[in-house]
């Protein structure tokens, strides 16, 4: 049975941890080049661009592997990191969701509907509902999920597949009477007013941000993706016909994308360096 996705925590004074930050890099750079190895001398670097110390790197790194997210292979006096199959399904999961994050929620009047058996003992219960949130899922009651997002309803049930809880789950699509209804279900169901400082607060970071040579376009990427991830997570993908007029969201799609293609190649040619020099 699998165990929990890594949350992306934070270190006491609000920074992303270096455990946090080797995902990102390995979702960014790693796995998004289509590789599934990297030098462990180019992490250490890679997150020293960004502030951490060796010290954390290589014991966030040490934590992973012997949790079975990453294998560490000697290559002469070096040491080489392999993507394990799960950090690969892992992070084929969190590229899913950021390219959908990206684009605006199809709406045909359908709603997906997820209903959750009890399970006696079921595994993790505060990381599975963290998980279907993260796919765009919303709380109605015990064991009942509502979704407007079609896209994250085969990355649920292989979830669930692989917690061996696929045979408690029953999903179903329903239309909804009224629009006064769906909007009390919404309300229900997410708050969008806790969500939206997650949007402005992106927005407010990135906004006007110039890196200046590649490894600042290298560092910019990385925290840019590493927030964006922090705000996705929340997203409830909901379509533009159930968001308020003054919706932050598409303005910080619009930044996101922007960004980082601004950035892109810059940072892919210090990603580059960092590798040949590891």
């Amino acid at each position: 049975m699998a165990v929990a996705e890594p949350a992306l925590r934070r270190r006491p004074d609000g920074g992303p941890s270096a455990r946090a930050l080797v995902f990102t890099l390995l979702g960014e750079y790693v796995r998004w080049a289509g590789a599934d190895t990297v030098p462990l001398r180019a992490v250490v670097s890679a997150l020293g661009s960004l502030g951490v110390a060796e010290g954390a790197t290589r014991r966030a790194v040490t934590r992973l592997v012997h949790e079975g997210w990453l294998a560490a292979e000697p290559v002469g006096r070096r040491t080489r990191l392999r993507l394990t199959p799960r950090m690969v399904r892992l992070l084929r999961r969190w590229t899913e969701r950021l390219v959908r994050a990206v684009e605006k929620t199809p709406w045909d009047g359908e709603w997906q509907m997820l209903l959750l058996r009890p399970v006696e003992q079921a595994p993790q219960h505060g990381w599975l509902a963290e998980r279907l949130e993260f796919e765009g899922f919303g709380p109605l009651g015990r064991g009942v999920w509502i979704a407007a997002d079609p896209g994250g309803v085969d990355a649920v049930r292989e979830l669930l597949g692989d917690l061996g809880l696929l045979g408690h789950a029953t999903f179903l699509t329903s239309r909804i009477r009224s629009a006064e209804e769906e909007r009390s279900l919404i309300e229900q169901a997410w708050d969008l007013a806790a969500i939206r400082p997650l949007f402005t607060g992106f927005i407010d970071r990135f906004a006007g941000v110039e890196p200046g040579t590649d490894e600042e376009a290298f560092v910019a990427r990385l925290r840019m993706v590493h927030a964006w991830r922090l705000v996705f997570d929340r997203d409830p993908r909901l379509p533009v016909v159930f968001l308020p007029d003054d919706w932050p969201g598409e303005e910080a799609t619009r930044l996101f994308i922007d960004n980082w293609l601004s950035w892109y190649e810059p940072a892919d040619r210090w990603w580059t360096r960092l590798n040949a020099d590891a």
